[in-house]
This record gives C-alpha cells, sequence and structure tokens, in this order.
C-alpha cells in the first residue's frame, strides 16, 4: 500500500475548487462540484495525515504572518537607529543596524551606501 502524500492531496483537492476546513479534528470538504471517487478514498484514507498538515500549514501561515508584522514595525526603527549611529559616529552600532536591516528584516529599501 502506497502512502498518501497529504500535501500533494489537498493541493490536488484545491486545484479542483474544494475547500479542506478543520473543526477541531473534524475535517470537513465542500467542493463545488463532487470529488473523483479515487480522491474521495484517498481522503478517507489519509485524514489524519490530512488533518496533520493543514494544522501544520496554518501553523506556518501564522508564523510568517507574525514575523511580517515584527519586519514591518521594525524597519522604521532600525532606519532611525542607523541614522543616529551614523550622525553620532557610532560605528560599531551603526554596522548592527546595517547588518539588521540587511540580513535580517532584508529591507528592500536599504543601500550599502545610505549614510
Amino acid at each position: 500500500m502506497t502512502m498518501i502524500d497529504a500535501a500533494a492531496l489537498i493541493r490536488d483537492c484545491r486545484a479542483r475548487g474544494a475547500t479542506l476546513v478543520l473543526r477541531g479534528n473534524r475535517l470537513r470538504v465542500e467542493a463545488p462540484q463532487p470529488l473523483p471517487d479515487k480522491i474521495v478514498a484517498e481522503l478517507k484514507s489519509a485524514k489524519l495525515r490530512i488533518i496533520s498538515e493543514l494544522q501544520r500549514q496554518a501553523r506556518e501561515e501564522t508564523s510568517n504572518w507574525i514575523l511580517e508584522e515584527w519586519r514591518r514595525i521594525s524597519l522604521p526603527a532600525w532606519r532611525r537607529i542607523l541614522l543616529e549611529s551614523i550622525e553620532s559616529n557610532d560605528v560599531k552600532r551603526e554596522d548592527y543596524a546595517r547588518w539588521m536591516l540587511k540580513e535580517v528584516l532584508e529591507d528592500d529599501e536599504y543601500k550599502e551606501t545610505d549614510q
């Protein structure tokens, strides 16, 4: 018996217009048209893996949102810190601010020549 790839099955269902909804440990599949019998059988046999994959995807989406919010909120502060450190000739702080903007926050507006 071949193990079903839960992520691939979820993508296949979504490509067919289906929505997979978790309510606790219950999986509900809503589709504009009935799904093929083979897919319904795969959904049933891989139900626990599908639930686990949907939960993992939800955590990842939440984590990405949190990181993007932190990034959005942090950018102005680190831009200010860079300007302040340049004005005060604080080279260590300037280097750190440049590193934060470039490597950690991946600031699209940051340029090495910012001064």
